[in-house]
Protein backbone atom coordinates (compact mmCIF):
# COMPACT_ATOMS: atom_id res chain seq x y z
CA UNK A 1 0.00 0.00 0.00
CA UNK A 2 2.47 2.30 1.06
CA UNK A 3 4.44 1.74 -2.14
CA UNK A 4 1.52 2.27 -4.39
CA UNK A 5 1.26 5.97 -2.50
CA UNK A 6 5.21 6.56 -3.13
CA UNK A 7 4.87 5.65 -6.60
CA UNK A 8 1.72 7.67 -7.49
CA UNK A 9 3.41 10.80 -5.94
CA UNK A 10 6.31 10.32 -7.74
CA UNK A 11 3.99 9.83 -11.06
CA UNK A 12 2.08 13.26 -9.58
CA UNK A 13 5.66 14.90 -9.78
CA UNK A 14 6.54 13.50 -12.84
CA UNK A 15 3.60 14.75 -14.55
CA UNK A 16 4.43 18.12 -13.02
CA UNK A 17 7.38 18.98 -14.42
CA UNK A 18 6.23 17.19 -17.55
CA UNK A 19 3.25 20.26 -17.49
CA UNK A 20 5.98 22.49 -16.52
CA UNK A 21 8.24 22.17 -19.35
CA UNK A 22 5.47 22.32 -22.03
CA UNK A 23 4.19 25.96 -20.19
CA UNK A 24 8.36 26.79 -20.50
CA UNK A 25 8.07 25.97 -23.73
CA UNK A 26 4.80 27.41 -24.48
CA UNK A 27 6.28 30.42 -23.04
CA UNK A 28 9.01 30.44 -24.93
CA UNK A 29 7.41 29.62 -28.39
CA UNK A 30 4.90 32.43 -27.86
CA UNK A 31 7.88 35.49 -26.47
CA UNK A 32 9.38 33.88 -29.87
CA UNK A 33 6.11 34.89 -31.79
CA UNK A 34 6.26 38.10 -30.41
CA UNK A 35 9.28 39.25 -30.93
CA UNK A 36 9.24 37.76 -35.12
CA UNK A 37 6.11 39.77 -34.93
CA UNK A 38 6.99 42.97 -33.64
CA UNK A 39 10.58 42.34 -35.83
CA UNK A 40 8.17 41.96 -38.91
CA UNK A 41 6.22 44.97 -38.03
CA UNK A 42 9.49 47.37 -37.25
CA UNK A 43 10.61 46.05 -40.81
CA UNK A 44 7.22 47.06 -42.03
CA UNK A 45 7.94 50.77 -40.71
CA UNK A 46 10.81 51.08 -42.17
CA UNK A 47 9.35 50.19 -45.32
CA UNK A 48 6.44 52.60 -45.46
CA UNK A 49 8.86 55.27 -44.25
CA UNK A 50 11.67 54.83 -46.77
CA UNK A 51 8.65 54.56 -49.35
CA UNK A 52 7.56 58.35 -47.87
CA UNK A 53 10.77 59.30 -48.02
CA UNK A 54 11.35 58.37 -51.33
CA UNK A 55 8.09 59.61 -52.62
CA UNK A 56 8.67 63.04 -50.80
CA UNK A 57 12.15 62.85 -52.51
CA UNK A 58 10.76 62.16 -55.75
CA UNK A 59 8.20 65.38 -55.37
CA UNK A 60 10.87 67.53 -54.27
CA UNK A 61 12.82 66.76 -57.45
CA UNK A 62 9.91 67.17 -59.55
CA UNK A 63 8.70 70.28 -57.77
CA UNK A 64 12.49 71.81 -58.74
CA UNK A 65 12.24 70.23 -62.27
CA UNK A 66 9.29 71.86 -62.82
CA UNK A 67 10.31 75.20 -61.81
CA UNK A 68 13.58 75.23 -63.56
CA UNK A 69 11.31 74.89 -66.55
CA UNK A 70 9.28 77.42 -65.57
CA UNK A 71 12.22 79.49 -64.98
CA UNK A 72 13.83 78.83 -68.43
CA UNK A 73 10.28 79.51 -70.25
CA UNK A 74 10.07 82.73 -68.13
CA UNK A 75 13.04 83.88 -68.91
CA UNK A 76 12.11 86.57 -71.22
CA UNK A 77 9.35 87.81 -68.35
CA UNK A 78 12.29 87.71 -66.05
CA UNK A 79 14.55 90.03 -68.23
CA UNK A 80 11.62 92.29 -68.96
CA UNK A 81 10.95 92.53 -64.99
CA UNK A 82 14.10 93.19 -64.81
CA UNK A 83 14.50 95.79 -67.73
CA UNK A 84 11.42 97.40 -66.92
CA UNK A 85 12.23 98.04 -62.94
CA UNK A 86 15.32 99.82 -64.37
CA UNK A 87 13.34 101.39 -66.56
CA UNK A 88 10.35 102.72 -64.92
CA UNK A 89 12.33 103.71 -61.43
CA UNK A 90 14.22 106.77 -62.77
CA UNK A 91 11.61 107.98 -65.37
CA UNK A 92 8.88 107.42 -62.45
CA UNK A 93 11.86 109.65 -60.02
CA UNK A 94 12.25 112.43 -62.58
CA UNK A 95 8.58 112.85 -63.38
CA UNK A 96 7.73 113.54 -59.27
CA UNK A 97 10.82 115.64 -59.44
CA UNK A 98 9.26 117.65 -62.35
CA UNK A 99 5.70 117.54 -61.11
CA UNK A 100 6.23 118.50 -57.83
CA UNK A 101 8.63 121.35 -59.00
CA UNK A 102 5.95 123.04 -61.65
CA UNK A 103 3.51 124.95 -59.17
CA UNK A 104 4.53 123.73 -56.39
CA UNK A 105 2.13 120.52 -56.51
CA UNK A 106 1.67 118.71 -53.12
CA UNK A 107 3.36 115.35 -53.24
CA UNK A 108 0.37 112.99 -53.01
CA UNK A 109 -0.40 114.99 -56.15
CA UNK A 110 2.34 114.63 -58.18
CA UNK A 111 2.89 110.88 -57.46
CA UNK A 112 -0.70 109.79 -58.52
CA UNK A 113 -0.02 111.64 -61.65
CA UNK A 114 2.85 109.93 -62.23
CA UNK A 115 1.22 106.55 -61.53
CA UNK A 116 -1.37 107.66 -64.09
CA UNK A 117 0.81 107.91 -66.66
CA UNK A 118 2.99 104.66 -66.14
CA UNK A 119 0.34 102.57 -65.26
CA UNK A 120 -2.17 103.96 -68.24
CA UNK A 121 0.70 102.82 -70.74
CA UNK A 122 1.23 99.58 -69.11
CA UNK A 123 -3.01 98.99 -68.68
CA UNK A 124 -2.92 99.39 -72.30
CA UNK A 125 0.20 97.12 -72.71
CA UNK A 126 -1.56 94.21 -70.86
CA UNK A 127 -4.96 94.69 -72.84
CA UNK A 128 -3.31 94.50 -76.21
CA UNK A 129 -1.61 91.54 -76.19
CA UNK A 130 -3.64 89.78 -74.81
CA UNK A 131 -6.02 91.07 -77.43
CA UNK A 132 -3.45 90.11 -80.39
CA UNK A 133 -3.41 86.63 -78.45
CA UNK A 134 -7.02 86.21 -78.82
CA UNK A 135 -7.25 87.64 -82.65
CA UNK A 136 -8.45 90.78 -82.07
CA UNK A 137 -7.84 94.19 -82.86
CA UNK A 138 -5.07 96.41 -81.43
CA UNK A 139 -5.06 99.51 -82.55
CA UNK A 140 -7.13 101.72 -79.83
CA UNK A 141 -4.68 99.53 -77.25
CA UNK A 142 -1.50 100.63 -78.99
CA UNK A 143 -2.05 104.06 -79.55
CA UNK A 144 -3.00 104.51 -75.87
CA UNK A 145 -0.14 102.56 -75.02
CA UNK A 146 2.51 104.79 -76.67
CA UNK A 147 0.52 107.88 -76.62
CA UNK A 148 0.86 107.41 -72.55
CA UNK A 149 4.50 106.61 -72.80
CA UNK A 150 5.01 109.56 -75.25
CA UNK A 151 3.76 111.95 -72.79
CA UNK A 152 5.57 110.77 -69.98
CA UNK A 153 8.83 110.81 -72.06
CA UNK A 154 8.11 114.67 -72.92
CA UNK A 155 8.09 115.35 -69.11
CA UNK A 156 11.31 114.09 -68.57
CA UNK A 157 12.72 115.67 -71.06
CA UNK A 158 11.54 119.28 -70.82
CA UNK A 159 12.27 118.96 -67.18
CA UNK A 160 15.73 116.99 -67.21
CA UNK A 161 18.33 118.25 -64.97
CA UNK A 162 22.05 118.74 -66.67
CA UNK A 163 22.87 117.92 -70.29
CA UNK A 164 21.23 117.18 -73.40
CA UNK A 165 21.97 113.92 -73.58
CA UNK A 166 20.83 113.49 -70.16
CA UNK A 167 17.30 114.61 -71.12
CA UNK A 168 17.38 111.74 -74.19
CA UNK A 169 18.37 108.82 -71.49
CA UNK A 170 15.34 109.67 -69.22
CA UNK A 171 12.82 110.56 -72.42
CA UNK A 172 13.99 107.31 -73.56
CA UNK A 173 13.07 105.42 -70.54
CA UNK A 174 9.69 106.43 -70.19
CA UNK A 175 8.98 103.95 -73.39
CA UNK A 176 11.62 101.31 -71.88
CA UNK A 177 9.03 99.40 -69.85
CA UNK A 178 6.40 99.50 -72.40
CA UNK A 179 8.87 98.65 -75.20
CA UNK A 180 10.46 95.68 -73.09
CA UNK A 181 7.45 94.45 -72.50
CA UNK A 182 6.15 94.57 -76.19
CA UNK A 183 8.86 93.01 -77.25
CA UNK A 184 7.88 89.68 -75.08
CA UNK A 185 4.66 89.38 -76.55
CA UNK A 186 6.32 89.54 -79.65
CA UNK A 187 8.23 86.64 -78.71
CA UNK A 188 5.54 84.94 -77.46
CA UNK A 189 2.21 85.62 -79.76
CA UNK A 190 0.70 81.81 -80.68
CA UNK A 191 -0.73 82.55 -84.02
CA UNK A 192 2.66 83.87 -85.08
CA UNK A 193 4.81 81.42 -83.69
CA UNK A 194 2.76 78.67 -84.94
CA UNK A 195 3.59 79.34 -88.60
CA UNK A 196 6.61 78.18 -90.15
CA UNK A 197 8.72 80.26 -92.40
CA UNK A 198 7.77 77.89 -95.51
CA UNK A 199 4.10 79.00 -94.48
CA UNK A 200 4.39 82.59 -94.20
CA UNK A 201 6.34 82.42 -97.45
CA UNK A 202 3.33 80.57 -99.20
CA UNK A 203 0.87 83.40 -97.38
CA UNK A 204 2.92 86.12 -99.02
CA UNK A 205 2.95 83.99 -102.25
CA UNK A 206 -0.90 83.57 -102.11
CA UNK A 207 -1.42 87.42 -101.27
CA UNK A 208 0.83 88.35 -104.42
CA UNK A 209 -1.53 85.64 -106.78
CA UNK A 210 -4.46 87.05 -105.49
CA UNK A 211 -3.28 90.91 -106.54
CA UNK A 212 -2.30 90.08 -109.58
CA UNK A 213 -5.65 88.40 -110.59
CA UNK A 214 -7.41 91.15 -108.97
CA UNK A 215 -5.34 94.18 -111.25
CA UNK A 216 -5.13 91.31 -114.72
CA UNK A 217 -8.73 90.42 -114.87
CA UNK A 218 -11.01 92.73 -112.52
CA UNK A 219 -14.51 91.51 -114.32
CA UNK A 220 -13.32 87.59 -113.26
CA UNK A 221 -12.55 88.45 -109.96
CA UNK A 222 -15.50 90.56 -109.23
CA UNK A 223 -17.73 87.29 -110.19
CA UNK A 224 -14.92 85.30 -108.17
CA UNK A 225 -15.82 87.50 -104.69
CA UNK A 226 -19.30 87.12 -105.76
CA UNK A 227 -19.50 83.69 -105.89
CA UNK A 228 -17.96 83.02 -102.25
CA UNK A 229 -19.74 85.72 -100.76
CA UNK A 230 -22.64 83.95 -101.68
CA UNK A 231 -21.83 80.30 -100.68
CA UNK A 232 -21.55 79.08 -96.55
CA UNK A 233 -18.19 80.37 -95.18
CA UNK A 234 -15.31 78.39 -96.32
CA UNK A 235 -18.00 75.77 -97.86
CA UNK A 236 -15.99 75.92 -101.42
CA UNK A 237 -12.49 75.52 -102.67
CA UNK A 238 -11.20 79.27 -103.56
CA UNK A 239 -9.52 77.51 -106.58
CA UNK A 240 -12.75 75.74 -107.60
CA UNK A 241 -15.06 79.42 -107.71
CA UNK A 242 -12.45 80.94 -109.28
CA UNK A 243 -12.91 78.23 -112.44
CA UNK A 244 -16.49 78.65 -111.67
CA UNK A 245 -16.11 82.95 -112.37
CA UNK A 246 -13.73 82.32 -115.26
CA UNK A 247 -16.37 80.20 -117.14
CA UNK A 248 -19.48 81.97 -115.89
CA UNK A 249 -17.31 85.50 -117.81
CA UNK A 250 -15.22 83.80 -120.66
CA UNK A 251 -17.46 80.16 -120.93
CA UNK A 252 -14.18 78.47 -121.33
CA UNK A 253 -11.53 76.43 -119.31
CA UNK A 254 -9.17 79.46 -117.25
CA UNK A 255 -6.76 80.97 -119.14
CA UNK A 256 -8.78 81.24 -122.32
CA UNK A 257 -10.86 83.99 -124.03
CA UNK A 258 -12.48 84.90 -127.24
CA UNK A 259 -9.02 86.64 -127.82
CA UNK A 260 -7.49 83.72 -127.45
CA UNK A 261 -9.44 81.43 -129.37
CA UNK A 262 -9.13 84.42 -132.31
CA UNK A 263 -5.34 84.28 -132.20
CA UNK A 264 -5.51 80.30 -132.36
CA UNK A 265 -7.76 80.51 -135.47
CA UNK A 266 -6.46 83.39 -136.99
CA UNK A 267 -2.58 81.60 -136.77
CA UNK A 268 -3.66 78.62 -138.25
CA UNK A 269 -5.44 80.21 -140.97
CA UNK A 270 -1.99 82.09 -141.41
CA UNK A 271 -0.14 78.92 -141.06
CA UNK A 272 -2.13 77.22 -144.06
CA UNK A 273 -1.99 80.24 -146.21
CA UNK A 274 1.68 80.22 -146.39
CA UNK A 275 2.01 76.38 -146.06
CA UNK A 276 -0.75 76.76 -149.84
CA UNK A 277 1.10 79.74 -151.28
CA UNK A 278 4.35 78.17 -150.90
CA UNK A 279 3.89 75.14 -153.22
CA UNK A 280 5.46 72.54 -151.46
CA UNK A 281 5.66 69.68 -153.16
CA UNK A 282 4.22 66.03 -151.72
CA UNK A 283 7.72 65.02 -151.11
CA UNK A 284 8.90 67.92 -149.38
CA UNK A 285 5.97 67.84 -147.24
CA UNK A 286 6.56 64.53 -146.08
CA UNK A 287 9.94 65.24 -144.87
CA UNK A 288 8.41 67.81 -143.19
CA UNK A 289 6.34 65.44 -141.40
CA UNK A 290 8.89 62.89 -140.82
CA UNK A 291 11.33 65.67 -139.04
CA UNK A 292 8.70 66.60 -136.80
CA UNK A 293 7.55 63.69 -135.63
CA UNK A 294 11.23 62.29 -135.50
CA UNK A 295 12.49 65.43 -133.24
CA UNK A 296 9.13 66.73 -132.32
CA UNK A 297 10.18 70.18 -133.37
CA UNK A 298 7.38 72.09 -131.88
CA UNK A 299 6.54 70.14 -129.08
CA UNK A 300 5.55 71.37 -125.62
CA UNK A 301 5.13 70.18 -122.81
CA UNK A 302 2.35 68.21 -123.04
CA UNK A 303 4.38 65.99 -126.08
CA UNK A 304 2.31 67.97 -129.17
CA UNK A 305 4.37 67.64 -132.09
CA UNK A 306 3.49 70.69 -133.34
CA UNK A 307 5.07 70.58 -137.44
CA UNK A 308 3.28 72.57 -139.88
CA UNK A 309 0.73 70.25 -140.24
CA UNK A 310 0.18 68.53 -137.05
CA UNK A 311 -2.58 68.75 -135.31
CA UNK A 312 -3.85 70.90 -132.23
CA UNK A 313 -2.84 70.57 -128.80
CA UNK A 314 -6.26 69.20 -128.11
CA UNK A 315 -6.60 67.05 -131.19
CA UNK A 316 -6.62 63.57 -131.54
CA UNK A 317 -4.16 61.73 -134.05
CA UNK A 318 -7.54 60.63 -136.01
CA UNK A 319 -7.58 58.94 -139.67
CA UNK A 320 -8.76 61.33 -142.56
CA UNK A 321 -11.16 60.35 -145.23
CA UNK A 322 -8.75 59.51 -147.69
CA UNK A 323 -7.77 56.42 -144.82
CA UNK A 324 -4.21 57.78 -144.27
CA UNK A 325 -2.34 59.13 -141.27
CA UNK A 326 -3.38 62.21 -140.07
CA UNK A 327 -1.01 65.27 -141.15
CA UNK A 328 0.33 63.67 -144.48
CA UNK A 329 -0.84 64.42 -147.55
CA UNK A 330 -3.12 62.43 -149.48
CA UNK A 331 -2.88 59.66 -147.10
CA UNK A 332 0.68 58.40 -147.91
CA UNK A 333 2.93 57.23 -145.02
CA UNK A 334 5.87 59.03 -144.13
CA UNK A 335 8.36 58.88 -147.25
CA UNK A 336 5.75 57.37 -149.04
CA UNK A 337 6.55 58.73 -152.57
CA UNK A 338 10.25 57.73 -152.16
CA UNK A 339 9.35 54.05 -151.75
CA UNK A 340 10.39 53.95 -148.15
CA UNK A 341 8.22 53.28 -144.81
CA UNK A 342 8.42 54.52 -141.75
CA UNK A 343 8.84 51.70 -139.32
CA UNK A 344 5.72 50.07 -138.28
CA UNK A 345 3.86 51.95 -141.19
CA UNK A 346 2.74 50.44 -144.39
CA UNK A 347 0.33 52.13 -146.75
CA UNK A 348 -0.56 51.33 -150.77
CA UNK A 349 -1.95 54.95 -150.88
CA UNK A 350 0.44 57.71 -152.83
CA UNK A 351 -0.05 61.68 -152.46
CA UNK A 352 -1.70 61.65 -156.04
CA UNK A 353 -4.79 59.88 -154.93
CA UNK A 354 -7.97 61.72 -156.88
CA UNK A 355 -10.18 64.02 -154.07
CA UNK A 356 -13.16 62.23 -152.99
CA UNK A 357 -15.72 63.73 -155.21
CA UNK A 358 -18.52 63.57 -152.14
CA UNK A 359 -16.20 65.94 -150.27
CA UNK A 360 -15.89 68.10 -152.92
CA UNK A 361 -19.84 68.18 -153.37
CA UNK A 362 -19.51 69.67 -149.64
CA UNK A 363 -17.12 71.77 -149.90
CA UNK A 364 -18.32 73.78 -152.91
CA UNK A 365 -22.50 73.77 -151.36
CA UNK A 366 -20.38 75.64 -148.62
CA UNK A 367 -18.43 77.75 -150.55
CA UNK A 368 -22.19 78.86 -151.92
CA UNK A 369 -23.53 79.64 -148.39
CA UNK A 370 -20.40 81.32 -147.33
CA UNK A 371 -20.68 83.70 -150.32
CA UNK A 372 -17.75 82.62 -152.31
CA UNK A 373 -15.17 80.38 -152.57
CA UNK A 374 -12.57 82.53 -151.14
CA UNK A 375 -14.06 82.81 -148.22
CA UNK A 376 -12.84 79.13 -147.61
CA UNK A 377 -10.85 78.12 -144.72
CA UNK A 378 -9.27 74.78 -143.51
CA UNK A 379 -11.22 74.74 -140.34
CA UNK A 380 -14.47 75.62 -142.12
CA UNK A 381 -14.07 72.64 -144.70
CA UNK A 382 -12.99 70.04 -142.03
CA UNK A 383 -15.99 70.73 -140.17
CA UNK A 384 -18.05 70.61 -143.67
CA UNK A 385 -16.44 66.99 -144.52
CA UNK A 386 -16.09 65.55 -140.82
CA UNK A 387 -12.91 65.82 -140.47
CA UNK A 388 -9.37 65.12 -142.45
CA UNK A 389 -5.82 65.90 -142.67
CA UNK A 390 -4.73 69.39 -143.44
CA UNK A 391 -3.15 68.49 -146.72
CA UNK A 392 -6.34 66.64 -147.78
CA UNK A 393 -8.36 69.37 -146.85
CA UNK A 394 -6.12 71.90 -148.66
CA UNK A 395 -6.44 70.21 -151.78
CA UNK A 396 -10.28 70.56 -151.72
CA UNK A 397 -9.94 74.00 -150.46
CA UNK A 398 -8.14 74.99 -153.52
CA UNK A 399 -9.65 72.21 -155.71
CA UNK A 400 -12.97 74.31 -154.93
CA UNK A 401 -11.33 77.62 -155.57
CA UNK A 402 -9.80 76.75 -158.90
CA UNK A 403 -12.98 75.55 -159.98
CA UNK A 404 -14.54 78.70 -159.06
CA UNK A 405 -11.69 80.81 -160.95
CA UNK A 406 -11.71 79.57 -164.31
CA UNK A 407 -15.62 79.96 -164.47
CA UNK A 408 -15.14 83.29 -164.23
Amino acid sequence: MTTSFYEERRKDKAADRAEDRADRRADREADRADRAAKREEARRLRRERDRDRARRRAERKATRRELYARLRREGDTIGSVVAMACSIIPALYFQLRALTGEGSLPAVIALCLAIMLESGAWVATVAGERAKADGRPVGVFRAAMWGCASFAAAINYAHAPGPDWLAWVLAASSYGGVFFWELRGWGRHKSRASRTKAQRKEERRRRRHDRRRRRRFPQVYRRYTDILAAVPFNSLNPEKAWRMAWHDVHRAHPSITADVLAGRVSADKALTEAVAGAELSPESIAVELLLADVFRTGGGDDGWAGGPFGNGPDDDPDEGPEGGRTGVPGGATTLGRKGKQAPGRTSSKTPNKPLNEADLDKVRALADILGGAAKLSVDKVRDAVGGGTNAYLIRLRNAVQEERKSRR
